[in-house]
């Protein structure tokens, strides 16, 4: 796609396509916005058309794939962060769903995936306080197309991974990641782990053939810290941490700070520093505050468990 092509399909941006996209009332007119602002500018047009072409030629293409993303990329233009490659993964977006639709991905499967765009939108001006796109490695992941959203869990297929003990060892294994939306209830978990095997199987059945293949999934997230949320005994939290068997854990205040309180926090940052910024209002919130007060951690961890038998 050419710099004088690209305009048009960034101009031309159908509602209905930014809607599937999650892109809702509160965040069109700043995407608006930005798609005209960067159609007009003859650099940043003519990388939103490379990263485009270069997104759509990766579709289905899943191990193996390095970032398509510079620094520069990702530091924005214009003001707002990532903002060329939130251009570029709208652009490509129908690519992506209609390789979705082809593998037969069911339609709510496919728009609850989309809509990450929007929800990662979202965090971005949650953490930063302003429009733009902080995550879009991670978009640029799912657009490849091996991901699905069942329920309240992603989970994709980037790479063959050795689990704890062996588990998962030569085979291919989903890794799942924790939506911000819904309910992480027994009931809602065990549903969307009920459901990940056989999707996977029956959507991308040539490396289903594969012995072992899908039959673990793994899981990175802070959420898993049994230290942690073994201090809301009978919460949810609790609940899903304790599906897994943890193999590695490893000190991770930032995910803690990032995910759990919506701030940004730096390298050279100190949990003790910011403490008392942090608001002390929901159970959780109250959990990790107490947690580093009393001198502990937030651990970032990796589990697995299995999803057959």
């Amino acid at each position: 796609m050419t710099r004088e092509s690209v305009a048009e399909p960034l101009a031309g941006v159908p509602d209905e396509l930014l809607e599937r996209l999650g892109v809702g009332a509160d965040l069109l007119a700043p995407t608006r916005h930005l798609l005209d602002a960067v159609a007009a500018d003859p650099a940043a047009g003519a990388r939103t058309a490379e990263l485009a072409a270069g997104f759509r030629s990766r579709i289905g293409h899943f191990f193996g794939q390095e970032t398509l993303l510079s620094e520069t990329d990702l530091a924005g233009f214009g003001g707002v962060e990532g903002a060329v490659p939130l251009a570029a993964l709208i652009v490509a977006g129908p690519a992506v769903e209609a390789f979705w639709g082809g593998l037969g991905y069911p339609d709510d499967i496919i728009a609850d995936t989309l809509s990450d765009l929007g929800r990662q939108v979202r965090k971005t001006v949650a953490v930063t306080g302003r429009f733009g796109l902080g995550q879009a490695s991670w978009l640029e992941m799912i657009w490849r197309g091996g991901c699905a959203q069942v329920g309240g869990l992603q989970c994709d297929i980037p790479c063959p991974y050795l689990g704890g003990g062996g588990v998962g060892a030569g085979s291919l294994v989903l890794s799942t990641h924790i939506a911000p939306i819904g309910s992480l209830s027994p009931d809602a978990v065990a549903a969307s782990l009920g459901r990940a095997h056989g999707f996977f199987v029956e959507h991308f059945a040539e490396l289903a053939a594969e012995p072992g293949a899908f039959e673990v999934a793994v899981c990175s997230s802070w959420l898993l810290d049994t230290e942690l949320m073994g201090r809301m005994p009978g919460s949810n939290v609790d609940s899903f941490a304790r599906l897994w068997t943890v193999w590695d854990r490893k000190i991770s205040d930032g995910s803690g700070v990032f995910f759990g309180f919506d701030r940004p926090y730096s390298d050279g940052e100190r949990v003790a520093e910011i403490i008392d910024e942090l608001p002390y209002d929901t159970r959780l919130h109250r959990t990790m505050i107490d947690q580093w007060r009393a001198g502990g951690h937030v651990h970032n961890c990796w589990g697995w468990l299995s999803l057959v038998g």
